[in-house]
C-alpha cells in the first residue's frame, strides 16, 4: 500500500454548539457528531439518540438538553466508512485524494466534569478506497451510489450541490480506541506533535484541511497503523 498524502481535518461537536465529546480518563472517549441542520433533514436521518455509545447509551447522554432529540450530522461515519463534504476547500482538498491515501480526524474533547477550556484530539482515519463528484442529484438519493448512504449528506432530503464523498477501505480505516493529544488548549499543535505530523500553529479552525507534508507522509502512515 503507497500512502502519497495526508489529509488532517477537524470534526464532530464543539463549542460553537456548546458542548464537546467526552474523553475519559483512561484515553478513551465517544465520538459525537455536529447536530443536522433542521432544514435538510429527512425520514433517512439518523437522530443521535439512535447513535450507541462504545461504552452504553447513546449520543444524546452528552449533548445539552435541546439536541437530545435532535437529528445528528453523522459525518465521517465509521460504520461504512464515509465522509462527505460540499463546501468550496474541502471538496477541493477531498478531490485530490486517490486511492490508498489517508484522511486523518481530530476533533475537540474533554473529560465530562470539565467545564472550561477544550483540546483537539486525533480519533480516527480513512484510507481511501474512493472518492466521488456526487453530480447525479436526481433520484435523490441516487440508487447507484446506495453504499453510500449511511453518509449524513445522502440522508438529507435534498442533495447538496457540488459535494464530494470519500470512502474509506472497511479493512484499513477506523475509529481508535483512545484518543491522541494533538493540541494544548490554546488549540496549537503540540511539540510532539509538530515533529511527528510536520504541522505547527494553530489547528482550531475546521474551514479546511491541513496536509501533512510530503517528507512526512510514509513515518505518519507507519505510525497510524501501531494505534
Amino acid at each position: 500500500m503507497s500512502v502519497r498524502q495526508i489529509l488532517l481535518l477537524r470534526v464532530g461537536m464543539d463549542l460553537g454548539f456548546g458542548a464537546l465529546g467526552p474523553l475519559f480518563a483512561d484515553g478513551c472517549f465517544e465520538y459525537i457528531p455536529i447536530p443536522e441542520n433542521p432544514e435538510k433533514t429527512s425520514s433517512r436521518s439518523i437522530l443521535f439518540s439512535q447513535i450507541p455509545g462504545r461504552f452504553g447509551g447513546t449520543a444524546e447522554q452528552f449533548l445539552p438538553k435541546r439536541y437530545r432529540e435532535s437529528p445528528a450530522h453523522y459525518d465521517p461515519e465509521f460504520e461504512t466508512f464515509t465522509y462527505g463534504d460540499p463546501t468550496k476547500y474541502k471538496r477541493g482538498q477531498l478531490l485530490r485524494l486517490t486511492r490508498d491515501d489517508i484522511l486523518l480526524f481530530y476533533a475537540g474533547l474533554r473529560p465530562p466534569a470539565q467545564q472550561q477550556g477544550s483540546r483537539l484530539y486525533l480519533i480516527g482515519y480513512f484510507t481511501i478506497k474512493n472518492v466521488y463528484d456526487v453530480t447525479t442529484l436526481h433520484p435523490w438519493p441516487p440508487p447507484g451510489l446506495k453504499h453510500l448512504w449511511a453518509n449524513a449528506h445522502f440522508r438529507r432530503k435534498n442533495g447538496d450541490q457540488g459535494l464530494v464523498v470519500a470512502e474509506g477501505s472497511p479493512h484499513t480505516s477506523r475509529l481508535l480506541t483512545k484518543a491522541v493529544p494533538i493540541s494544548d488548549e490554546r488549540q496549537e499543535v503540540l511539540p510532539a506533535m509538530q515533529r511527528r505530523l510536520g504541522i505547527m500553529g494553530s489547528v482550531k479552525r475546521a474551514g479546511a484541511g491541513r496536509w501533512v507534508p510530503p517528507a512526512y507522509v510514509s513515518s505518519v502512515a507507519e505510525w497510524l497503523r501501531t494505534l
